[in-house]
């Protein structure tokens, strides 16, 4: 073989060599592990690294392309799709894509729906604890009203009860007193024929006006009128005036002999004098009360 011939071969070797596409990165990679071992003091990997390197750049000059083919790996027929058939798999993609999101979509305006009807439910039901309870509470406050409403009827009632017996005592006292009083007041010869409570007396006719029981502040005074029996001597009556049961003044007033005596004396009323009053006739010889006249000013 010629000179020529060797150079032929060898520009084929070496033309196979750089058009090997491995060649390239496998060089690069090579380089890098030697300057690791290097930098790493690892002297004896170099032998190693250099026999394998050697070993690639030779079996890659002396395979030739067809031989090397032998040693890949077969590539999958690249199989060709039509234009139509593609857009109809992004098309149905995309349709799938959107039948998710509007699902997802759907998914959660149902999530939302439910948790809406929850709270819903559960406000209708806090609604309904707390007017259960409102009207519970309402109920047993008016059970306890009713409780203390009977308790205070019954209280009135006895109260009631109490004062009529109050009342009824102080009137049988009132009456047991002026039927003893009557009967003193017989043994004594001086007696009342008739007393009145009055707004004011008719001096001419001697006669009271307008009797009566009940009479307003604002008239100012008021007058007790008394037709009196006296078969005795000239005797002195106190009239005796009392306000709340409390004695107020004494007003002496001489009475002749006679069947039917006609005496008068009056009080002034004062504003803070509203309520009730009584007025004593007493003989002032004997101390007998000889009758009682009561009567009430209003603040009228």
């Amino acid at each position: 073989m010629d000179i020529a011939t060797d150079e032929i071969l060898n520009n084929n070797m070496f033309r196979h060599l750089l058009n090997d596409p491995n060649f390239l990165p496998i060089t690069i990679i090579f380089i890098a592990l030697v300057l690791v071992a290097i930098w790493q003091k690892l002297d004896r990997f170099f032998i190693p690294l250099a026999l394998v390197y050697s070993l690639y750049v030779i079996i890659t000059i002396v395979m030739s392309p067809d031989q090397k083919s032998q040693f890949e790996l077969p590539m999958k027929e690249i199989v060709k799709v039509p234009v139509d058939t593609l857009n109809e798999v992004i098309n149905k993609k995309e349709s799938e894509q959107a039948r998710l999101a509007e699902e997802a979509r759907l998914a959660e305006e149902a999530r939302v729906a439910e948790e809406a009807r929850l709270a819903e439910e559960a406000r209708l039901a806090e609604e309904a604890r707390v007017a259960e309870e409102a009207r519970v509470a309402e109920e047993a406050r008016v059970a306890e009203e009713a409780r203390l409403a009977t308790i205070e009827a019954a209280r009135l009632a006895e109260e009631a009860a109490r004062l009529s017996e109050q009342a009824r005592l102080v009137e049988e006292a009132r009456l047991d007193k002026e039927a003893r009083l009557n009967e003193d007041s017989v043994v004594s010869g001086l007696s009342v024929n008739s007393i009145n409570i009055c707004e004011s007396i008719n001096v001419s006719l001697r006669k009271p006006v307008n009797a009566g029981k009940v009479f307003p502040m604002t008239l100012g005074r008021v007058y007790c009128y008394t037709a009196i029996q006296n078969t005795l001597s000239e005797r002195t009556i106190l009239y005796e005036w009392y306000f709340q049961g409390n004695y107020i003044d004494k007003i002496p007033v001489k009475v002749g002999r006679s069947n039917h005596w006609r005496s008068w004396t009056y009080k002034t009323i004062a504003k803070v004098q509203i309520g009730e009053w009584y007025v004593l006739i007493r003989d002032k010889e004997t101390n007998i009360v000889l009758e009682t006249a009561y009567f009430s000013i209003s603040n009228e």
